[in-house]
């Protein structure tokens, strides 16, 4: 099972390579962090990095009891707001910043990098 930060860097190289992917990846970013954590806009964001787990989308979703946990939250937030770098930033490479070791913890997880 590959880990979320690969999932991450997967959907870095789609944007990298296709400027309308990173158009989605924007859009989806936008609205989630308008509509919060909660919310359909904050799942359909996290399930557009596809090959997660269950465990790995509850973790994203905060639905593995890490909501309130510093440092998960502080993951979640990066991946949300690095979404919003799209092709036209000179940001687009930053997908992944600060998101390394979000799944420690969940089943097939390996040691930090």
């Amino acid at each position: 099972m590959p880990k979320i930060i690969e999932i991450v860097r997967a959907r870095k190289a789609a944007i990298a390579n296709d400027p309308a992917e990173a158009q989605r990846t924007g859009d989806l970013a936008r609205a989630a962090i308008m509509a919060g954590i909660a919310s359909s806009d904050w799942r359909s964001y996290m399930e557009h990095f596809q090959g997660l787990s269950t465990d790995q989308l509850k973790r994203l979703l905060a639905q593995d009891a890490t909501l309130g946990v510093a440092l998960q939250d502080q993951k979640r937030a990066y991946l949300i707001a690095n979404g919003m770098c799209g092709a036209a930033s000179p940001n687009t490479q930053t997908l992944d910043f600060k998101v390394n070791t979000i799944d420690d913890g969940l089943p097939g997880a390996c040691d930090a990098e």
